[in-house]
């Protein structure tokens, strides 16, 4: 009786072991985000207020913004948060909700921002309000291909 317990015990420990090592451990592997950039030339490809389409109504087509390093340039300017040239960060460079932009000689402007990829396509989404909080416009930027 004493035998079959031991053969019993030896069996249980031997499915035991052959059972843990037969498992994988799961690896929690967490990427790494990169930290993103707005370098280089964005367009208005969307424009609306207050829900309402205006990209049709309006010529925004020679209207750039071109960012390199830690500055903005305005090229054809449209109606937009800021009416001169300067510098910008993002609150987050890995993931920013907020642009801020600093324009040279005074107005300062923090936007909400979204930064999607859509149908493979980097976007920046901006939402403002140029002096009447009762409408907001709302511009989606793409950047220029070259």
């Amino acid at each position: 009786m004493k035998r079959n317990y031991l053969l019993y015990l030896l069996l249980f420990l031997l499915a035991g072991s052959i059972l843990g090592l037969a498992c994988k451990r799961e690896v929690n592997i967490v990427p790494k985000e990169a930290s993103k950039t707005l370098n280089g030339s964005w367009q208005i490809v969307k424009a609306t207020r207050n829900g309402t389409d205006l990209t049709d109504r309006f010529d925004f087509s020679k209207f750039r913004i071109v960012f390199k390093d830690s500055s903005y340039t305005l090229e054809n300017p449209v109606p937009f948060p800021v009416s001169d040239n300067g510098s910008f960060y993002l609150d987050d460079p890995k993931y920013p909700f907020k642009i801020n932009l600093e324009q040279t000689g005074g107005n300062n402007q923090a936007l909400d921002m979204q930064f999607p990829i859509t149908g493979g396509v980097r976007s920046i989404i901006i939402d403002f309000s140029p002096g009447c909080s009762e409408n907001t416009y709302e511009y989606t930027l793409q950047q220029v291909k070259q």
